[in-house]
């Protein structure tokens, strides 16, 4: 089981997460969302989620090593033959900021799966009424 810090919980919890839409949708944990409802009806997809391959269990890696671990992840993104878009979770109050993909579709077990392979804390679904939820690795 892993063990997360609060501090790791807390930036999570409180992040603005930012998909490179035209223009941008920012949204918040917990908070319905229109514009992220009608992004994933014009997708005709009944789930999204983001997941980031960046910095592992919260070890902060240099930008060659997240590029790297982020192109893995298209890979995988790509040979599902999924939808996505480029996204990014932020904390301004905690000078964070780390790169993820918002992908359509692919199923709960599978995003926690993905989330575990590349050693990240969380992973966030998000429900055709644009409501997003933190999902915790096990």
């Amino acid at each position: 089981m892993i063990t997360i810090p609060s501090s790791q919980r807390t930036i999570y919890e409180t992040a603005d997460y930012v998909i490179d839409d035209d223009p941008p949708i920012v949204f918040q944990i917990g908070v319905v969302h229109q514009g992220l409802a009608l992004l994933l009806a014009s997708f005709n997809a009944q789930s999204a989620c983001l997941i980031s391959a960046s910095n592992p269990q919260g070890q902060v890696l240099t930008e060659d090593e997240n590029l790297d671990r982020r192109m893995q992840l298209l890979l995988k993104i790509e040979q599902a033959r999924l939808n996505y878009f480029v996204a990014r979770h932020e904390n301004a109050d905690q000078g964070w900021a780390q790169d993820c993909y918002l992908i359509f579709n692919l199923s709960a077990q599978d995003a926690g799966r993905w989330a575990g392979e590349f050693d990240q804390f969380a992973w966030v679904d998000i429900r055709p009424n644009g409501c997003a939820g933190l999902i915790w690795s096990d």
